[in-house]
């Protein structure tokens, strides 16, 4: 009531506001905990990836694994490469992204 009045917000207004704000606090607790159940290694994202081609990144697979599909289909992504080239960071980056989706 307070800040429907404050902001002079129909009651409809000061309800889809209420309702916005609940949403948004479930979906930032809920990716906090998978975050943080995951112990991921390293704090990484999808656009931190260095696309060079040297180090064998295909853009068209880190594209198609960033929108989730996998997921949903229940399968499995194998990262593998020499000892230094990214593995886990790519892997955290990938989970980050994930917990974010869902």
């Amino acid at each position: 009531m307070e800040t429907r009045t404050h902001h002079e917000l129909s009651f409809t207004e000061g309800m889809e506001m209420l309702l916005q704000a609940e949403k948004d606090d479930r979906s930032d607790k809920r990716f906090e905990r998978l975050q943080k159940s995951a112990h991921f290694r390293y704090q990484a994202s999808i656009q931190e990836l260095h696309m060079e081609t040297s180090r064998g990144l295909d853009k068209s697979l880190v594209a198609n694994l960033a929108t989730g599909d996998y997921i949903a289909k229940g399968e499995a992504v194998l990262v593998s490469g020499s000892t230094g080239t990214g593995k886990s960071f790519f892997a955290s980056a990938l989970g980050h992204h994930a917990c974010s989706q869902r």
